[in-house]
């Protein structure tokens, strides 16, 4: 149908923007208008019933007159800094301004870098090498081409993708909204659904690969096994298993992009090998896999397996969920819902509808951190972490109550010890309801040992099954293994993070004598505050990576390396700044939390800097933390 044709059912339009977000609808329809009763319009939480209708009203009527695909400008400094404000209803510090001006993506590539001035000469066989398609890795590539900087991507699997490509369980799909979960350069992506399915990204991902030029340089089926420095050429040397055999590419640089969570974590339960039975990780989900009349155990209930329980117990005879640890499972608006045709329209429509619904759909997060911290005082008046996470602890609980219909057989043991918000959020699929289904039996405590058929759990308590899906995880504290990395004087990266207290990096991304090498989603690198997105965060550090290879280049160096004291002032900030978060708190589950390395009792997987500042850091590189040379 026609833009005009629909504009003129104004039944239509009123649908379209009464299932909207009303937050973005405010902001665009005042961006396009400048109507001052809009602008004078609260945040919509703060809305009285009236002042809703207004704006419906106000957004119907303009749009009836004016629909149209349009692509807005980024509006002057102030006036965009203006409208965030009005978003949020706060004024916002320069850090946080800076921070958060790219969410709304009105740049046509936000957090990219890009030459100032002239482009300086490429010596002849410069190169990078990106390690990985998956998400990092492609936006890396994106970095490159827009610099016009040679570089090969090599990636193990067959195809772009990343996690994406290797889970394919049933019920994956992403958890975050997927207007959070896109990048920001690749405007108006037609998602069918608010929180895509785990092909639809796949498919998002090879798109956006072949579009920027990323995919013609790829090389799939390309292992990469371990890189040697060459301190005498200033060279990576990479070994690397290809369908032609083993073979050496030499690398300027090097852009690892291979994720956290790469490497499944298998059972490591005594008598698997006996298990006559099928154990399947979901990262490896065999295609065609019948469960229809199966015993079926499902192992863990993290977000994977909190995903998958639905779908594996409407096929199977029966299911038996382990759960080792409860976790606080919340439930998330419009979670496996089809985006709307109105809305849909709305994108194409109302010009600045989609770069504000990506702002409003992160701004409830920009005061995450208060979630996140013990308020002692609170504690002395009996509560138990502070004001804002009781009250999340008590909706959540009776979240549990209601979705289980009260069963109280089960309600007490999947009621967590631990306080929300210290662990990784899991979003609910109907897990509770599932646990409710007659084929679904809950079994709580660990799985001792395998049998031929079956299992022992630490208990005593046994059970006959066919298959296990073992939705354990991965090893988030084995970053860019199983590769070897060598660096000046042939020191060994792995060795070098064994030695000490486990894999550390500079902003996550650097370390001391491993020069021109850079980690995409290293140690410390997801931050525990929230606003901007993983997609753009996997940009802001690609372009780290860039602007120390442009100031290389520009200046004729060879070598870009962080250095030692930088190296170990910044760690020591960052385990000083962790010790001030929920995580590391008894509060909060340190003793069960998988993000904390529980050896060495230190923060692993997360940055602990509020999100402002972390954005800073790396964004505007302090060249006396490093060395070129």
């Amino acid at each position: 149908m026609a833009t005009a044709a629909v504009a003129s059912d104004i039944d239509f339009v009123r649908q379209a923007v009464e299932v909207a977000d009303l937050n973005a609808v405010r902001l665009a329809l005042y961006h396009n208008s400048r109507d001052p009763e809009v602008g004078a319009l609260p945040p919509v939480a703060q809305m009285s019933a009236e002042q809703k209708a207004l704006l419906i009203d106000k957004a119907v009527r303009w749009l009836v007159d004016n629909a149209g695909a349009a692509a807005l400008p980024e509006p002057p400094e102030e006036d965009l800094r203006a409208l965030m404000t009005m978003a949020t209803g706060r004024e916002m510090t320069d850090v946080e301004f800076a921070a958060r001006r790219d969410l709304p993506a009105f740049r046509p590539f936000p957090c990219a870098v890009d030459w100032e001035g002239d482009k300086p000469p490429i010596p002849e066989g410069f190169r990078v090498v990106i390690i990985g398609s998956g998400p990092a890795g492609i936006v890396a590539g994106v970095q490159m081409e827009l610099l016009g900087i040679p570089y090969v991507l090599l990636e193990r699997q067959t195809e772009a993708g990343g996690t994406w490509t290797i889970n394919r369980y049933p019920g994956v799909r992403v958890d975050t909204p997927s207007i959070t979960y896109e990048y920001s350069f690749e405007k108006l992506y037609p998602w069918s659904e608010y929180f895509n399915r785990g092909e639809a990204v796949r498919k998002y991902l090879q798109h956006v690969s072949s579009k920027y030029g990323v995919m013609a340089n790829s090389r799939f089926r390309h292992d990469v096994k371990g890189a040697t420095f060459d301190e005498g050429r200033n060279i990576w040397t990479l070994d690397v298993d290809t369908p032609d055999g083993a073979q050496q590419i030499e690398a300027n640089f090097i852009i690892t992009a291979c994720g956290t969570f790469a490497n499944a974590q298998l059972p490591d339960i005594a008598g698997v090998e006996e298990f006559r039975g099928t154990i399947v990780h979901p990262s490896a989900w065999p295609e065609g896999l019948d469960l229809a009349g199966k015993r079926v155990a499902v192992i863990g209930n993290g977000s994977t397996g909190v995903q998958l329980l639905g779908a594996v117990a409407e096929q199977a005879r029966s299911v038996v969920v382990v759960q080792r640890t409860p976790q606080w499972i919340s439930p998330r608006e419009k979670y496996g819902a089809p985006i709307e045709p109105g809305v849909a329209w709305l994108y194409e429509n109302l010009p600045g509808y989609w770069n504000w619904a990506r702002y409003t759909a992160t701004m409830g997060l920009f005061d995450i951190d208060q979630l996140q911290r013990v308020d002692r005082d609170w504690q002395a008046k009996g509560g138990k972490v502070s004001k804002a996470n009781d009250d999340l602890r008590a909706f959540l609980t009776n979240y549990i109550r209601q979705e289980t219909g009260g069963r109280e057989d089960i309600i007490e043991k999947l009621i967590p010890d631990y306080a929300p918000m210290s662990r990784r959020p899991v979003v609910d699929n109907g897990w509770y309801r599932a646990l409710t289904r007659e084929n679904v039996e809950l079994l709580t405590g660990s799985v001792e040992r395998f049998t031929p058929d079956g299992f022992v759990m630490a208990d005593g308590t046994t059970r006959e099954v066919d298959i296990v899906v073992s939705a354990t995880g991965f090893d988030v504290l084995k970053y860019l293994w199983p590769a070897r990395y060598k660096g000046l004087g042939g020191k060994d990266l792995h060795d070098s993070w064994d030695q000490g207290d486990g894999p550390r990096a500079y902003l996550s991304m650097m370390v001391p004598q491993f020069p021109n090498f850079f980690m995409l989603y290293g140690p410390n690198s997801q931050p525990l505050t929230g606003g901007t997105g993983l997609p753009q965060w996997w940009l802001i550090w690609a372009s780290y990576a860039a602007q120390c290879m442009m100031r290389a280049l520009e200046e004729g160096k060879g070598r870009v390396e962080v250095k030692q004291a930088a190296f170990e002032r910044y760690n020591h900030a960052l385990d000083e700044e962790a010790q001030h978060w929920l995580q590391m708190t008894p509060e909060g589950g340190i003793e069960k939390n998988y993000y904390v390395n529980r050896e060495h009792r230190r923060l692993q997987v997360n940055a602990p800097w509020l999100s402002p500042d972390y954005h800073r850091m790396c964004t505007v590189v302090e060249w006396d933390d490093l060395s070129l040379s």
